[in-house]
Order: C-alpha cells, then sequence, then structure tokens
C-alpha cells in the first residue's frame, strides 16, 4: 500500500504525539499504580479506557468485515454485548470497585474461595490474554504490513514488541490516559469515514437498504436457532468482567465513577457497532469483490478519505490495536504475579513490580508465537469468549453477592466448566450445540454441587502482605 505524503504526515504527527503523551504519563513507581492505578480514575476516563478497549480490532475491522459478508447480523446479535456492559454497570463494576485491597479478579476470588481458586483463576486469565494479545497482534501487523510493506514477521514483532515495552514502562493509569486520546481519534475519524462512503456510494439509500435486508435475512435463513443462541450468548456473557475490564472497575476512584462509566460505555458500543456495521453494508460498490473480510475496514479507508486523513485513520487504527494489547498484557502481568507466583510465595512491593514488567515482555513473546495460529477476528473471540464465561463467570457473580461461598463449589466450576468447554470444543461442538452452552451448564451443575457439599467460608479480607501497598 503506497502511502501519500500527506498521509505519511499524519501518521508522524499521530505517533508524535502519542510518544509525548507516553513520556509524561509513564511514570510508575508502585505495583498498586502499575496494577489498578492506585484506585483513583474518575468516571471520564474510565468510560474513554473502556470504550477504547472494547472498539478495538474486533468490533470496528472485524466487525464491518462480517457485515459486508451477512448484514447486519452479528449487530442484531451482538446488541447483548451492549447489554451486559450496562447491567455490570448497574450490578457488577460498582461491587467490584469496593475491592480496596484488591488488584486482580484472583485477588477477589481468593478472598471467597481460597487460594486454589485465585490460582486457577490467574491460569485462565493469563491464557486468555495470551489469546487476546495475539489475535491484535495479528491484526496489528497485517496493518502495519499493508502500510510498510514490511514482511509480516517483522510487522507482527514490531507492534506486539513495541506495546509490550511500553507496558513495560508504564502501567493501568499510562494507558488510561493513551487509550483517552485514541478515543478522541476514532469517534472523530471513524464516523467521517460513514459519511464519506455515502457520498461515494454508487447505490441510493432505498438500494443499499433492499442489499442490506437482503443480506441479512439470507444469513439468518442459514442459521439455526441454536446457534442463534450461542452467538447471543458468547457476546453477551463472554466478556463479561474480564481481566482487562475488571480492572477498570478496580482502578475507578469509587462505585459512582465505575457505574456511570461503565453505563456510558454500553450505550457508546449501541452506536458504534451500528457504524461499522454500516460501513461493511456500504463499502459494496466501493471495494472490489474479491476483499477478504478482515481487509475491507482499511480498503474502505483507502477508497474514501482524503489524504492526510487515511493516514490518521491508520494511525488510530494501529494503535488503538496497540492500546488494547497493553490493557490485556497489562491484565495478563497482573495476573500472573498476583494469581500465580504470589499465591504461595509472598514477594516484595519492588520485587512485585520489576517481576511485573519482565512478565509483560515473556507473555508479549508466546503471542507473538501463537498469532501465526490465531483464526480470524471475529472467529478467534467467540473461541475465547467460550473458554472464560463457562470458568470464571458463574463462581465470581455468585461470590460477589453469597456472604458464606463454598471454596469447592468455586474450584469445581472452574474445572468442570471450562473442561467441558474446552473438550466440547475439541469435539467440534457436536450437534451444533455451542462449547459456551455446555460449559455454562456444567459450571452451573459443579458450582450447585460444591454449595450443597461444601463447607462454607466467611469472606476476609487480604493481608497487607497480600494486597498492595498504598
Amino acid at each position: 500500500m503506497n502511502l501519500s505524503f500527506l498521509d505519511l504526515a499524519a501518521v508522524a504527527f499521530y505517533f508524535g504525539l502519542m510518544t509525548v503523551v507516553g513520556v509524561l504519563t509513564r511514570r510508575t513507581k508502585t505495583f498498586s499504580e502499575f496494577a489498578v492505578g492506585k484506585h483513583s480514575v474518575p468516571t471520564i476516563m474510565v468510560f474513554a479506557s473502556l470504550a477504547t478497549t472494547i472498539v478495538g480490532p474486533g468490533f470496528s475491522i472485524g466487525f464491518t468485515g462480517k457485515s459486508w459478508g451477512v448484514g447486519y447480523v452479528f449487530y442484531f446479535l451482538t446488541l447483548s454485548y451492549a447489554v451486559q456492559v450496562v447491567l455490570c454497570g448497574l450490578y457488577f463494576a460498582p461491587r467490584l470497585s469496593l475491592e480496596r485491597d484488591c488488584s486482580s479478579l484472583g485477588d477477589v476470588m481468593r478472598k471467597r474461595y481460597g487460594r486454589f481458586a485465585q490460582l486457577l483463576t490467574g491460569i485462565v486469565s493469563v491464557g486468555l490474554c495470551v489469546g487476546f494479545t495475539a489475535i491484535m497482534g495479528k491484526i496489528g501487523g497485517a496493518m502495519l504490513h499493508a502500510v510498510s510493506g514490511w514482511p509480516m514477521e517483522l510487522c507482527l514483532i514490531a507492534v506486539t514488541g513495541a506495546t509490550a515495552l511500553l507496558t513495560f514502562t508504564g502501567g493501568l493509569r499510562a494507558t488510561v490516559a493513551t487509550e483517552a486520546i485514541q478515543f478522541t481519534f476514532k469517534c472523530l475519524i471513524v464516523p467521517l469515514m460513514l459519511f464519506m462512503a455515502l457520498a461515494r456510494s454508487p447505490d441510493t439509500l432505498a438500494a443499499l437498504s433492499t442489499k442490506a435486508s437482503e443480506m441479512t435475512e439470507q444469513a439468518f435463513s442459514k442459521m439455526s436457532g441454536v446457534q442463534i443462541f450461542g452467538i447471543v450468548l458468547s457476546f453477551a456473557l463472554g466478556e463479561v468482567l474480564l481481566p482487562p475490564v475488571a480492572n477498570r472497575a478496580l482502578s475507578a476512584k469509587s462505585g459512582s465513577a465505575s457505574r456511570a462509566g461503565f453505563l456510558l460505555a454500553g450505550g457508546f458500543v449501541v452506536a458504534w457497532l451500528a457504524v461499522v456495521a454500516t460501513l461493511g453494508i456500504l463499502a459494496h460498490g466501493i471495494v472490489p469483490a474479491g476483499t477478504a473480510g478482515d481487509d475491507v475496514f482499511v480498503t474502505l479507508g483507502r477508497s474514501v478519505l482524503p489524504a492526510g486523513v487515511f493516514g490518521l485513520l491508520l494511525a488510530a487504527m494501529i494503535a488503538i490495536i496497540m492500546s488494547s494489547q497493553e490493557s490485556v498484557l497489562n491484565s495478563s502481568a497482573v495476573a500472573f504475579v498476583r494469581d500465580i507466583v504470589q499465591v504461595y510465595r509472598p514477594v516484595s512491593e519492588r520485587a512485585t513490580l520489576r517481576l511485573a514488567k519482565v512478565s509483560t515482555l515473556c507473555i508479549a513473546a508466546l503471542a507473538i508465537f501463537i498469532a501465526h495460529y490465531s483464526p480470524s477476528i471475529i472467529d478467534g473471540l467467540i473461541m475465547l469468549y467460550s473458554i472464560w464465561a463457562p470458568t470464571i463467570l458463574v463462581p465470581l457473580l455468585v461470590g460477589l453477592y453469597v456472604r458464606q461461598p463454598r471454596p469447592l463449589a468455586g474450584c469445581l466450576s472452574i474445572l468442570g466448566g471450562g473442561g467441558a468447554s474446552l473438550t466440547w470444543q475439541l469435539m467440534k461442538e457436536p450437534h451444533g450445540v455451542p462449547a459456551i452452552v455446555v460449559g455454562l451448564l456444567v459450571c452451573s451443575v459443579c458450582y450447585a454441587a460444591g454449595h450443597v457439599f461444601g463447607r462454607g467460608r466467611a469472606m476476609t479480607s487480604l493481608q497487607p502482605s497480600q494486597g498492595l501497598t498504598p
């Protein structure tokens, strides 16, 4: 992809700006600041950070690619995602923000189910974060390859490696600050792209509406009720309080700040998904018919945006991918240190921060390797969602409300639900039944059995040596 001088100048300007912001905000001195920003992030920053994390490559590039092929099917099915963000804001995020002695979901699980549950939570969290980082790295590498013409391997290393270095030097507060700027750029450029595509489309609004309706009806007719239910359930539950999302709740300065940030993000998701889905419809007649789904977003931008603005779009999208990676890498490093290393071996504050930073680089290297085997964006997300919900979600949500949770219930549900979901996926989902459905059923049964036969345990607070140093 040959870029004009204005596009190159726009890319250089954008990354120069982000470098300045990075230098000014990346002064992490304690693990508390690295992990949860000292529990001091205000509402508007929680909202901007959440929105940027949510509408990363999957809900922009991937979503436009899906609507290019199946119309508005995924828009209607994934509105359940916006509903879960709102419900999290109303019920779950404010409760998490009250856990002032916790820096990870594993800490929350330990207070309710014990150390073994924390260890299991840490293993699942790190594993899924590696998967998310790999998917995002593959997308970012492909975009950099299209812009620069460099070998794909080099582009993959450049994007994920640069993100790892940013995470290494910063922490959650630095990530939130840069995400706020990226959020602003994206909210200006992508709607402009929509209007420019409308102006350039050879079809009338009536013809586009008819095309979208036909594509949507045809796609729905090819899907079974079980498949539809599985996709809705995956997007409704698959990202509920994932480590990067939960860390936003834990980092909020108050329960009200957490609640408001999540509610605003839920409303934003509805409007954003409508915009990027419509881009996929408008691409017909502008983008060549044989274009791969994951390439439609960038190809459309190149076709309709003026020089310079297209450069800003590319820079913003690469930076957003890197920002989403940064959030996930930060969460995975925190989970690795807090929920795996420190479960049985206390580590000093200084050593904890150093270990978290070094583990960031190691996790990034593993993600680069796995990226070579990752599927398409949306398919990869659904696969990871099908693991998260059946393992952590049930014991976590129940634990937030039950006074005396049973450790046996928490551990059994994680092992049973996760094992069932993975086994069902390896069996290629017999009879079309989604793995997330099977996993959730097994997880719920295991939790109920553990609750009946296990011993009650009063919720405990973390000791100073276990929690975060203020």
